[in-house]
């Protein structure tokens, strides 16, 4: 009676439809292709219609007129940024495609959100949200070409936006609406931590993962100093044990002829997402997966990497957010009372092993010279099948060489809507002054402006030469007050300090005064630095 029972509900099961199956076009296409954007979204709502835990949101709309999706995974069903105070839990985000050539992180992150949904990867969701940005560059994912120069896919998208604009380099400027639409979503979800994944070319290696987390000095060294110390080796562990797949911190041959020298990363400005988010006092990660790698394996891998940093996430958020706290009163506190990095110099973090292979020098005939970039020189250096081991010195350390002290805040002269816009934007706290007063402030007195020699990013940037002199100047009404009391006062120097490579008069901002009309000559740069806060009224904006 039971062996009939059971065939009974054997055959009702075979009855019923089955689960449907759910593929990526990387998954579909034996990882010869990648996705288009209708791809990707005909694939998230295939997960959402099996899964409750999905929720797909608009973060923005590209200039092509693309909705840019932001998936939320939680158990709680969340959809908006105040039910993560509701139900207690930190939100942790995960972004692809921002260069939308460098495809494997958008097909694992899809791979990710379907497994994740299913809940196929157990206790990812118990402590914290998890938000997935798929396909940040939607209108650079489009344009499908032989851009790269990895081992497939053969097809895939360019690195700029539909402004063509370099979307890794617009986190201080904002001209972009994404990333635009992503700095409001660090001041609305505040995610404690940001993958961002990309695709690296440069130097041969055996290792399908690359990694690295905020390098700007100005940053919170307690925060990277966790990074280096227990996240990544933690989840290195992990990615090779679990998944057996290696990897290495992220960067190239100090040089190239001679490999012995050391392995350096050195896009320390703010500009870039890693340092940009570190500068905000939360936890970042730069995925750097190997293009000489085939397609499966850059998937799978970085697939695998961020598994690995969800499951190490979802462990010790507590102490994440703790720190991240820290963070943020340390830095109200106390950040004006040190200084500000303007200019370092690279130094050992740790040693290192590279897993790459023997190199031999060959010299670039004269008639194949036009197919190398100018830095190359000429000559190249050629991988060789033998594998070889390298034991090197990691120059990942900035050491300060030139330090700015720093005020109490910044006073912005009237009329600079465009600046004001930018500070607002990324959530730094302004106040509006409301009586003009008069005060002994520090003015940067410019000697030289020196516009560069080329458009980058779609500006000509400048580099400004001078010093601060201290003298009596009257504010007028009107002006706006930055003070360093502020969680986000790493950002503010950054913008305002006219020699930073960022600042807002670097990028051309300021130019129609601090360069005297009809004359060439420097004008004045319309910030001032205040020892102390305005003692009159203030309106917070």
């Amino acid at each position: 009676m039971k062996r009939i029972a059971w065939l009974l509900v054997i055959c009702l099961a075979s009855l019923l439809p089955a689960a449907e199956e759910i593929l990526t076009v990387a998954e579909r296409s034996n990882y010869t292709r990648t996705s288009l954007y209708g791809d990707v979204m005909d694939f998230l709502h295939q997960v959402q219609r099996e899964s409750d835990r999905v929720k797909i949101l608009p973060l923005a709309v590209s200039p092509e007129g693309r909705m840019v999706p932001l998936v939320v995974l939680s158990k709680e069903k969340v959809s908006r940024p105040s039910d993560l105070a509701l139900y207690g839990k930190p939100a942790v985000l995960v972004m692809a495609n921002i260069h939308a050539g460098e495809v494997e992180g958008k097909e694992a992150v899809l791979m990710l959100i379907r497994d994740i949904a299913r809940g196929n990867i157990a206790g990812l969701l118990d402590s914290q949200v998890l938000l997935f940005i798929p396909i940040f560059n939607a209108d650079g994912n489009e344009k499908l070409g032989r851009h790269r120069r990895d081992l497939g896919p053969e097809l895939a998208g360019v690195r700029f936006n539909g402004q063509n604009l370099d979307l890794n380099r617009d986190y201080l400027k904002l001209e972009s609406p994404e990333v635009r639409a992503l700095v409001d979503l660090f001041n609305s979800w505040d995610p404690l931590l940001v993958v961002d994944m990309h695709t690296t070319n440069g130097s041969y290696h055996r290792e399908p993962v690359t990694y690295s987390t905020l390098l700007n000095p100005n940053g919170c060294t307690a925060l990277s100093d966790y990074m280096w110390q227990e996240l990544f080796p933690a989840v290195a562990r992990a990615l090779k044990n679990v998944y057996g797949y290696d990897s290495v911190p992220y960067g190239n041959f100090v040089d190239r002829e001679f490999p012995e020298k050391g392995w350096i990363s050195d896009a320390l400005e703010g500009r870039y997402g890693s340092n940009y988010v570190g500068l905000r006092n939360r936890f970042s990660v730069l995925d750097e997966n190997y293009s000489y790698a085939d397609f499966r394996t850059r998937v799978l891998a970085s697939r695998a990497f961020v598994a690995s940093i969800l499951a190490y996430t979802a462990r010790n958020i507590g102490a994440m957010l703790e720190m991240t706290r820290r963070a943020d009163r340390d830095t109200s506190a106390r950040f004006s009372q040190g200084g500000f990095v303007l200019e370092f110099e690279m130094e050992k973090l740790f040693d290192l092993t590279l897993k790459s292979y023997e190199f031999v020098k060959e010299t670039i005939p004269p008639e194949e010279r036009a197919k190398y970039p100018p830095w190359v020189g000429e000559f190249i250096m050629k991988k060789t099948e033998t594998p070889k081991e390298y034991r090197l010195p990691y120059l990942a350390l900035a050491l300060p060489s030139r330090t700015l002290s720093l005020p109490a805040g910044y006073v912005l002269a009237p009329f600079h809507p465009e600046a004001l816009a930018i500070l607002k934007r990324h959530g730094i706290r302004v106040e509006r002054i409301l009586d003009g007063f008069r005060a002994e402030a520090e003015s940067f007195v410019i000697t030289a402006v020196e516009p560069g020699k080329n458009i980058y990013q779609g500006h000509v940037q400048n580099t400004i030469k001078g010093q601060y002199e201290k003298a009596e100047v009257d504010i007028p009404a009107g002006s706006h007050y930055i003070g360093l009391d502020q969680p986000l006062a790493r950002l503010v120097p950054v913008l305002l300090e006219p020699e930073s490579t960022d600042s807002l008069a670097a990028w051309g901002f300021f130019n129609r005064v601090i360069v005297q009309q009809w004359s060439n000559r420097p004008g004045p740069h319309p910030v001032h630095r205040l020892a102390r806060k305005p003692a009159v009224p203030l309106l917070s904006e």
